[in-house]
């Protein structure tokens, strides 16, 4: 774990006592490196509503896995929205019974921001679109598939629904 340059850690122990590596001292912040050998749910009190359970669950036996879980942490001395792909996975002890967890994790709160960035440029993209006076349509493809219309297109050829159809379809008289 500790050669590895993917953020990882090990809660091990009743107080599942937490072991990292350089990647995951990254997340951590300021916490870092009092938070080495300290429990898991002191380090990170904050989000134990969201994660608390999900540690039973690998308490339990039973292997997680989250993508893009949201969550808000206190890392740097102010709250935070950030978002974690990550997987909780039982660790068992000599005698074969769950002692611990271990954690492979990466932040991926810079691509679901930009991803929602782009979504929201889309959105206002397909506004203006729509709003547009003059009439508008997007056609994809060879069979010339509608994919975009704007109001005044819809005006103009009566309203109908040809989102996903092709032209020769949804306006048999334009055919040819």
């Amino acid at each position: 774990m500790l050669t590895s340059k993917f953020p990882m850690f090990l809660a091990w122990g009743p107080d599942l006592r937490f072991l990292y590596n350089d990647g995951y001292a990254e997340i951590l912040g300021a916490k870092h490196p009092a938070a080495l050998g300290c429990p898991f749910r002191d380090i990170w009190a904050e989000i134990w509503h969201d994660v608390g359970p999900l540690v039973d669950r690998a308490l339990a036996g039973e292997a997680v896995y989250h993508e893009n879980l949201p969550l808000i942490l206190r890392r740097n001395g102010y709250d935070e929205p950030c978002w974690f792909t990550f997987s909780y996975s039982p660790v068992r002890d000599e005698s074969g019974t769950v002692a611990g967890m271990y954690c492979a994790v990466t932040e991926t709160t810079v691509q679901v921001r930009a991803a929602r960035t782009k979504i929201a440029e889309v959105d206002q993209l397909r506004q203006l679109f729509h709003q547009a006076p003059g009439f508008m349509c997007v056609l994809r493809g060879p069979d010339h598939v509608f994919e975009l219309t704007n109001a005044a297109y819809l005006r103009l050829i009566g309203g109908r629904d040809v989102i996903g159809k092709r032209v020769a379809e949804a306006i048999p008289e334009a055919e040819g």
